[in-house]
């Protein structure tokens, strides 16, 4: 299951390529990730808090980060709590003084979170995208 999304931030292209990949500046603007910390080249370990109704839920996972600068793609690769694999795409291309992002979010589990998990991610990167325009 995927999740297709597109957001228009009034930064240049090289900026929001920072944002998305220098891992301080994406902790920064994150609407629920705590910190981020280096593992090994390119791979790290995120410290996320979601928040059910009014119950905090903290946990940890890795992801690995390729980027091109080139191509203007950043792809993030995560397995959350051993059992859901997401896949994170963006693509960049300058607008004149903007950046359209364009985001594919790819989701693989054995349960049946998807739906949930896809509610979760567009109003996360909404705020993550909108907080970029600060």
């Amino acid at each position: 299951m995927s999740l297709n999304l597109a957001f228009k931030v009034k930064k240049p292209l090289d900026t929001i390529f920072e944002y998305l990949t220098d891992m301080d500046k994406f902790v920064s603007i994150h609407p629920v990730i705590d910190k981020i910390e280096p593992l090994s080249n390119n791979n790290f370990l995120v410290h996320e808090t979601l928040k059910f109704g009014f119950i905090p839920v903290s946990f940890r996972y890795q992801f690995f980060l390729n980027m091109n600068l080139l191509e203007k793609t950043v792809e993030m690769n995560a397995t959350v709590m051993k059992f859901t694999k997401i896949k994170m795409v963006f693509v960049l291309k300058s607008e004149g003084h903007s950046t359209k992002v364009t985001e594919t979010i790819l989701f693989k589990s054995i349960f049946p979170i998807k739906w949930i998990m896809i509610k979760i991610f567009k109003k996360q990167h909404t705020m993550l995208f909108a907080n970029m325009n600060l």
